[in-house]
């Protein structure tokens, strides 16, 4: 009986230590940078700037996202970000209901705009996740990789100054 209980133990913690991994992509056809809602633009009336890409992770322990209790400001580039904002999301136990996959996609994005100067928006997005459970239900990380074109909508003044 104590053979089996032991053996019940050893089974149970080596599950609960072992992880795993997932990794998906995506390529939202013709979609503009998340949050942003606009017409549809002709040619002439935006400017591709050149191709960039941009990283983020998140890590969570016991599903919050690290650091704890942090004040710092989140990286979006909605126009109305997450109602919880970045202090939610790192309480432990209700964290990942306030950030997750949609937030860790944002401050990619965020990234990935702020390496071209003067970009509004991506289009042709590619999307890749990768997470982590290193110890599941304790600690996982989530990394989000954007790639795509940044472009910059032209001002009247510019069509005024090409005519």
């Amino acid at each position: 009986m104590k053979m089996k209980l032991i053996t019940a133990v050893v089974g149970l913690a080596a599950f609960g230590l072992s992880g795993c991994t997932s990794i998906s992509k995506n390529y939202p056809v013709n979609k503009i940078t998340s949050g942003i809602e606009i017409m549809p633009l002709y040619r002439n009336e935006y400017k591709v700037l050149g191709d960039t890409q941009g990283e983020a992770c998140a890590k969570y322990l016991l599903g919050g996202k690290l650091p704890w209790f942090s004040g710092t400001a989140a990286k979006t580039v909605s126009s109305a970000p997450s109602a919880g904002g970045n202090f939610l999301a790192s309480l432990p136990i209700i964290g990942m209901i306030f950030g997750g996959q949609p937030m860790v996609i944002q401050e990619a994005t965020y990234e990935a705009l702020e390496k071209v100067p003067g970009a509004d928006a991506l289009i042709s997005m590619r999307v890749k996740m990768h997470r982590n459970y290193s110890i599941p239900f304790v600690y996982s990380e989530q990394c989000a990789n954007v790639q795509g074109k940044a472009f910059t909508i032209k001002t009247d003044a510019d069509s005024v100054q090409k005519k």
